[in-house]
């Protein structure tokens, strides 16, 4: 059985905007797949309507044999917490400290009250320190967010998400804001820990180099329709042109 299936998903905001288009898809347990396509295409709306940040119009959403788009509440929530998001822009406190922005990631299975004290448990700070460490960022626990890098505070970001200890993590644009030395840093960590922890990865990019680097599997999106499902190897110039038209010039990030 697949970890995620998406079938037919239909998203239309209320301006009219149809931002997906009957999209459908599969992801097994393990696999690092990678969405593309021009901006506006529905690559970070599709992401968003996964874990329900954005309700899908039409379609369903199966994530470890339940329906997202079916849940409420308490249910809602509990799957949720098992999806973990990286975006585009990092989102960290950045006068706290880089532990305490690891272990705001915790805050599905703490207490509000025990949260808003900072009264984490010893096991929740292991947990938290072991994300750090797998990050290369365990030197800089107690060091203010706000004195990182652009990639060292993505770094962080995933460590947070780390902390629900999430069967899939999605990446909206990750390295987007970030230099191309530092945009393989990132995707480094991301593919370790697809790898060596065994948490599935659905990663938004736009540069293919990236992309043939780091995906086992690539979905293309054009004006909210999927337009290609396969190989990164098998992405050839007349498919780059069919996603990204026909004037367009790939950049890589070497």
């Amino acid at each position: 059985m697949h970890l995620l299936t998406a079938d037919k998903l239909v998203k239309t905001y209320p301006n009219g905007t149809q931002a997906l288009k009957e999209v459908s898809f599969s992801v097994d347990e393990g696999e690092f797949l990678v969405v593309i396509g021009l901006s506006g295409s529905g690559k970070s709306t599709l992401l968003r309507c996964i874990n329900q940040l954005h309700p899908v119009t039409s379609g369903t959403i199966q994530f470890e044999h339940l329906a997202l788009n079916n849940l409420q509440g308490k249910a809602l929530r509990q799957q949720r917490s098992r999806i973990g998001m990286i975006f585009q822009q990092f989102n960290l406190i950045p006068r706290k400290t880089v532990l305490t922005n690891v272990l705001a990631g915790a805050l599905a299975s703490t207490p509000v009250w025990k949260s808003l004290l900072g009264l984490y448990s010893a096991e929740q700070k292991r947990q938290a320190m072991k994300y750090l460490s797998i990050v290369g960022l365990d030197h800089k626990a107690y060091v203010r967010a706000d004195n990182l890098s652009g990639g060292q505070q993505q770094r962080v970001a995933i460590a947070r998400a780390l902390m629900q200890q999430p069967k899939i993590l999605l990446a909206d644009e990750p390295v987007a804001s970030l230099d191309p030395a530092t945009s393989h840093s990132v995707m480094k960590y991301l593919q370790k820990i697809n790898q060596e922890l065994g948490v599935t990865v659905i990663c938004n990019l736009h540069f293919l180099s990236l992309v043939r680097t780091y995906a086992t599997r690539v979905i293309a999106l054009k004006d909210g329709s999927k337009v290609y499902e396969g190989s990164p190897t098998d992405i050839d110039e007349q498919w780059f042109q069919t996603i990204y038209g026909e004037d367009a010039v790939e950049v890589s990030i070497n």
